[in-house]
């Protein structure tokens, strides 16, 4: 069991804006049963809420109980399984190869994903409705340039959240420093976890 840890090189959307985070904040785990014929992996959100133990630069295991969940299923279990009678058998019918990737890129569910919302504290952001997946949408490829100024003001890889369960349903990207009826034209593309890229999402705003 262990806290769920991210490559270096990507964002999330935290309470405090876009961070350079490698630590989701929820814990879980993976059971792990094996028969002869193939192994089984459960995966499970050990507290489905999303506590974090870092807080205001400091590390810190002083939670906040109760829980408002004891643990879900964190998604559908995985099956790897070994076919054939001898070693040589087993490796020729081993289907995780790279021949094999998964070449399916992610979608927009809808023609226009993007919108510019006003966050609680008034600040701008950019709303991505989450794209979809016939695995999973590991990261989007976030650009946001003030066409007034010709400044780019965001240019990240934000996580999707596909760590929490369920995956929230949009990304609220913050726009820094936003100006007053500056124009702003924001850039997106969902990838999953094979790098499969969907087609880029545009939208042109006024702040």
């Amino acid at each position: 069991m262990s806290y769920i840890e991210i490559d270096h090189g990507y964002q999330m959307v935290t309470e405090t804006g876009l961070a350079n985070r490698f630590e989701s904040p929820t814990a879980q785990a993976l059971f792990v049963e094996v028969y002869q014929d193939r192994t089984d992996i459960s995966r499970i959100n050990m507290a489905a809420d999303k506590h974090d133990i870092y807080a205001g630069g400091q590390w810190s295991a002083s939670w906040q109980p109760p829980y408002a969940s004891a643990g879900t299923l964190s998604g559908p279990g995985w099956t790897v399984e070994s076919k054939g009678s001898t070693g040589q058998q087993i490796k020729d019918n081993f289907r995780y190869t790279s021949a094999a990737r998964n070449a399916v890129a992610p979608e927009f569910a809808t023609a226009t994903p993007l919108s510019a919302v006003t966050a609680p504290d008034g600040a701008a952001a950019l709303r991505i409705e989450q794209a979809r997946d016939d695995q999973m949408v590991h990261h989007y490829r976030v650009d946001i340039t003030d066409t007034t100024t010709g400044t780019k003001v965001v240019s990240s890889k934000v996580l999707s959240g596909f760590y929490f369960m369920p995956r929230p349903n949009v990304l609220d990207i913050p726009v820094p420093d936003a100006v007053a009826g500056n124009t702003y034209e924001a850039k997106v593309v969902a990838v999953d976890a094979y790098g499969n890229a969907s087609p880029e999402a545009t939208l042109t705003f006024t702040r």
